[in-house]
């Protein structure tokens, strides 16, 4: 009972890094058993199917996108027309976004 997932990653390696902290219930006694690589990724599509969290559970940070993003680009045009910069921005899918690069054309369109 009382069983809690913990994913991460190595900083030195990058390998995936899971700690699995579970509680025996007719006696209390914790258990704690770190996993790391290919048993962590084994362990993680196993006990994906009970997983319960909520939206209030994912922290969510104002200043920078966080968790799954996706890429944007915006073209920015002058009053005749022409294309005067491209900017390619990381957004999430809380509405935070960020620019990650700011690119002016060589040519006139």
């Amino acid at each position: 009972m009382r069983r809690k997932l913990y994913l991460g990653v190595c900083p030195n390696c990058g390998a995936d890094v899971v700690e699995l902290i579970e509680t025996r219930k007719y006696d209390g006694a914790v258990f704690r058993k770190t996993y790391f690589k290919k048993e962590a990724e084994k362990l993680t599509s196993k006990l994906s199917t009970q997983i319960e969290y909520t939206n209030k559970d994912i922290k969510k940070f104002k200043k920078v996108p966080f968790g799954l993003c996706y890429g944007e680009n915006i073209e920015i045009h002058n009053r005749q027309g022409n294309i005067i910069e491209i900017r390619q921005k990381r957004c999430d899918y809380f509405g935070t976004k960020e620019v990650i690069l700011k690119v002016k054309p060589s040519y006139s369109s």
